[in-house]
C-alpha cells in the first residue's frame, strides 16, 4: 500500500532516494566487498606417479582448494603426460563437489621437473595465447576452476637443465595477463569465474630479481610462495617461521612475506606455504645447536615414519627454536638432524597468517599428512 501522501512517482520521493537511500545501499555493498575473506586452504594432489586419486580419502570439507599436479607444455599448449591417468583423476576429484559445494579444482601446470618450456611458450604474444587457450580449453573439458602456474625458474637456471633467458621477466608478467585476459572471455561465454594461481620460490633474493611480481598480482588470484625449508648449500634453515640470530633474515616465512609485499604483492594475495615432508641432513658435528650440515639425506616413509619413529626415539631428540617457531630432530651419535613441520610450527603459522591479514595456507602434498593430524590443525586454526 503506498503512503498517502507520498506517490511513487513523486519526485520529491525521487529525490529523497537518489540522495540518501542509494548513498546507504552503495556503502553497504561496498562494505561487504570488503570484508575479509576466509583464509583459504589450499593442497596439491599428485597424479604424475601414475597412481589413481581416491576420493573417499580426502576430506574436501576442510580445504578449499585442491592443485592436480601436474600437467606439462608440449608445441606452447597444455598437455597430460599421463593421459588415461590425469583424466580418471581429474574426473575422480570432481566427485569432491559432493562434500565440498565449493571447493575450487584447478590443473597446475610445470613444477621442478616440468618447467623447461615455459620460457619458449611465453616468448611471443602467439604462444602465449596458444598456451591461454589450450588451458581454457582444458578447465572446460574437465570442470576445473582454473589453472595453476608453477614455473619453478624464470630468468634463472634453477635445477634440471631448464631453458631461460633474460626476457622471461618480463614475459613472465606478460603470459599471465594473457591468461586472465581469456579466461575473462570465458567467463563471459559460461557465467563462472576462473582462478589463476601461481607458486613461486620463497627465497626471495633468488626469485624476485628475474619477475615483476608487483604487475604479476594484478592478474592473479592467489600467490603460492614455497616456503619449506630454508637451506643453503651448507646450513640447515628448516621451517623457520622467523630467521632467528645469525641466519639470512630472509630465510623464514616472515622474510618471505616481507620482500614479496615490498615487490608490491598486496597481503590478500600471499599464501604461505608449509612442507608436508621431512628434509634429513648429515651434520659436520655431534652438536645440535650447529645448522652446517656435509650431506643431504632421506628418510624413507614420510612425515608418519617421522612421527611413529624419530620423535624422541631411536636416538633422536626433538628440539624447538622458539625465535623460528620451528621443530627439529637430532641424533648425537650418528650425527644426524631432521626438519619438519608439526602441530606447534603449523599452528605458529596460521596465526601468523592471520595477524598478517594474509590470503591462507597452502601445503605439499595431501597425501603426505597420512592421519591428517596437520590438516586438522591449520582447519581448527583458520576457522
Amino acid at each position: 500500500m503506498n503512503h498517502p501522501d507520498i506517490s511513487p512517482n513523486d519526485s520529491k520521493w525521487k529525490n529523497c532516494f537518489k540522495t540518501v537511500l542509494l548513498p546507504i545501499v552503495a556503502m553497504l555493498l561496498l562494505s561487504l566487498k570488503n570484508l575479509p575473506s576466509k583464509p583459504v586452504i589450499v593442497t596439491y594432489v599428485t597424479g604424475y606417479n601414475g597412481k589413481l586419486i581416491q576420493p573417499e580419502t580426502i576430506h574436501a570439507e576442510k580445504l578449499t582448494h585442491i592443485l592436480y599436479a601436474f600437467a606439462d607444455i608440449k608445441n606452447n599448449k597444455l598437455w597430460l603426460r599421463l593421459p588415461r591417468t590425469d583424466t580418471a583423476n581429474l574426473k575422480r576429484l570432481n566427485l569432491l563437489r559432493r562434500k565440498n559445494l565449493s571447493i575450487k579444482i584447478l590443473l597446475s601446470v610445470g613444477g621442478l621437473g616440468w618447467s623447461k618450456n615455459f620460457s619458449d611458450m611465453a616468448l611471443q604474444e602467439s604462444s602465449r595465447k596458444t598456451f591461454a587457450l589450450s588451458c581454457t580449453r582444458m578447465c572446460k573439458k574437465y570442470n576445473l576452476d582454473g589453472i595453476d602456474i608453477d614455473w619453478e625458474f624464470p630468468g634463472y637456471a634453477g635445477e634440471g637443465g631448464n631453458i631461460y633467458r633474460p626476457e622471461d621477466k618480463q614475459n613472465y608478467t606478460s603470459m599471465f595477463k594473457t591468461l586472465r585476459e581469456t579466461f575473462n572471455e570465458l567467463e563471459q561465454q559460461t557465467g563462472k569465474q576462473y582462478e589463476l594461481t601461481t607458486a613461486v620460490d620463497g627465497w626471495a633474493p633468488h626469485f624476485l630479481p628475474h619477475t615483476q611480481m608487483g604487475e604479476v598480482q594484478k592478474y592473479v588470484d592467489y600467490i603460492l610462495l614455497m616456503t619449506y625449508n630454508f637451506n643453503t648449500k651448507d646450513a640447515v634453515g628448516g621451517t623457520f617461521l622467523y630467521s632467528p640470530k645469525n641466519w639470512n633474515p630472509l630465510g623464514s616465512v616472515d622474510g618471505a612475506v616481507t620482500e614479496f609485499a615490498k615487490a608490491g604483492v598486496q597481503a590478500s594475495k600471499l599464501v604461505v606455504g608449509m612442507g608436508f615432508f621431512p628434509a634429513a641432513f648429515n651434520m659436520a658435528t655431534a652438536n645440535p645447536n650447529d645448522r652446517k650440515y656435509l650431506s643431504k639425506t632421506k628418510i624413507p616413509g614420510g612425515l608418519a615414519n617421522v612421527y611413529n619413529n624419530f620423535i624422541n626415539k631411536n636416538g633422536f631428540t626433538r628440539y624447538w627454536v622458539d625465535e623460528a617457531k620451528a621443530p627439529y630432530l637430532f641424533n648425537e651419535t650418528g650425527r644426524k638432524r631432521i626438519s619438519y613441520e608439526d602441530q606447534e610450527s603449523v599452528k605458529a603459522k596460521c596465526d601468523y597468517v592471520k595477524e598478517k591479514q594474509l590470503a591462507g595456507v597452502m601445503y605439499w602434498q595431501y597425501y603426505s599428512d597420512p592421519k591428517r593430524q596437520l590438516l586438522n590443525t591449520v582447519f581448527t586454526a583458520l576457522k
